[in-house]
């Protein structure tokens, strides 16, 4: 569709209010061996089993023999079957949140839109999941939002907005050019502006060792209020020690460059973590915010007590659940990485 000049549109924040949370059920083996996918299986139950509780959980599935081991799965956990849905879309992995459409309200004529950047597989390290663009354009063909189709390749673990007009995002991400060749900070701070109603964008040089999506700044930097950001801290000595501290150099030159008042608040990181011999990028931060509880990735280790009581006073109105999930890492993904967010228009 063509928008005009005069459109207000606006990326609301993720605590903001729900109509639904898509998703996709894991079924590939090569994202998570059959000795895995049995702990992973349990992990998503329980993540729509809390979801579920407050909004509507759309589930992808790839046909109707999927959609049915899910339902006896999910009944079995005891979520809300109520409020599930499931919807026959061929998906080839779960990380519908880079893949899907950025929902973004139309604050003069109260929509919603989708923008579906495209997605190439994290600059085709894996070609033949860039499939999954497609299925992110039939999720935005299924939520009923307006289209909004462009050109550049975002994805939605690569930015986090405040709700209020901010942008946290790595250039090493977003300037790769196997993503984006020749673009520049000016050319997406525009996009930004323009589809997510963006005024400043806070630029990282980089996200953490270990990510294997070039930086994605959902790992390591969010949003938990238009006043409050958190930010990952690493005590022992390593290389995302240093890059942490960059980032909260970085934030700290923001906030007393626009007297923004934005308090930062650290997280530690879990120790290092190995799942079948394979470190994985374990982290807090990817954690996600539904309408009844915020959902932490937990890891068994002593950490966990701290990171959760850390962001139970960053959400004090809302119930922080840790979901043990360390399995679901093995993908190189967390929670977060695997739910969207469909804003509700009321509000």
């Amino acid at each position: 569709m063509t928008r005009g000049e005069g459109d207000r549109l606006r990326a609301p924040a993720e605590w903001e209010r729900h109509s639904c949370t898509w998703i996709a059920w894991p079924h590939n083996e090569s994202t998570f061996p059959p000795q895995l996918i049995e702990k992973v299986e349990e992990a998503y139950c329980e993540m729509v089993y809390e979801v579920a509780r407050g909004e509507l959980v759309k589930i992808l599935v790839n046909d109707e023999s999927e959609a049915e081991k899910v339902q006896k799965l999910l009944e079995e956990a005891g979520p809300s079957m109520g409020n599930v849905e499931f919807h026959k879309v061929h998906t080839e992995d779960v990380w519908v949140r880079d893949y899907g459409p950025i929902f973004v309200r139309d604050e003069g004529l109260d929509v919603l839109v989708g923008v579906k950047w495209k997605f190439n597989a994290w600059g085709m390290k894996y070609p033949e999941l860039a499939k999954d663009d497609e299925a992110g354009r039939q999720i935005l063909n299924l939520s009923g939002a307006e289209p909004i189709y462009r050109e550049y390749v975002v994805e939605g673990g690569a930015i986090e907005v405040s709700g209020n007009g901010i942008l946290l995002t790595t250039e090493k991400c977003l300037l790769d050019p196997a993503r984006n060749p020749g673009l520049s900070r000016e050319d997406l701070e525009l996009e930004f502006n323009r589809y997510l109603g963006v005024r400043d964008v806070i630029w990282f040089e980089e996200g953490l060792v270990g990510d294997d999506t070039d930086g994605h700044v959902d790992v390591f930097c969010r949003f938990v209020s238009p006043e409050k950001v958190v930010l990952a801290e690493e005590e022992r000595e390593n290389v995302n020690k240093r890059i942490l501290e960059r980032a909260y150099r970085r934030l700290a030159e923001y906030m007393e460059s626009r007297e923004a008042g934005i308090e930062i608040v650290r997280v530690p990181c879990p120790p290092p973590l190995k799942i079948l011999d394979q470190y994985v990028p374990a982290t807090y931060l990817n954690f996600y915010i539904s309408n009844s509880a915020v959902l932490v990735p937990v890891f068994g280790v002593e950490e966990d007590e701290t990171a959760l009581s850390i962001l139970a006073d960053c959400f004090p109105h809302r119930r922080v659940v840790g979901i043990l999930c360390k399995e679901l890492f093995y993908g190189l993904g967390g929670i977060h990485c695997v739910t969207m967010q469909q804003p509700s228009i009321e509000g």
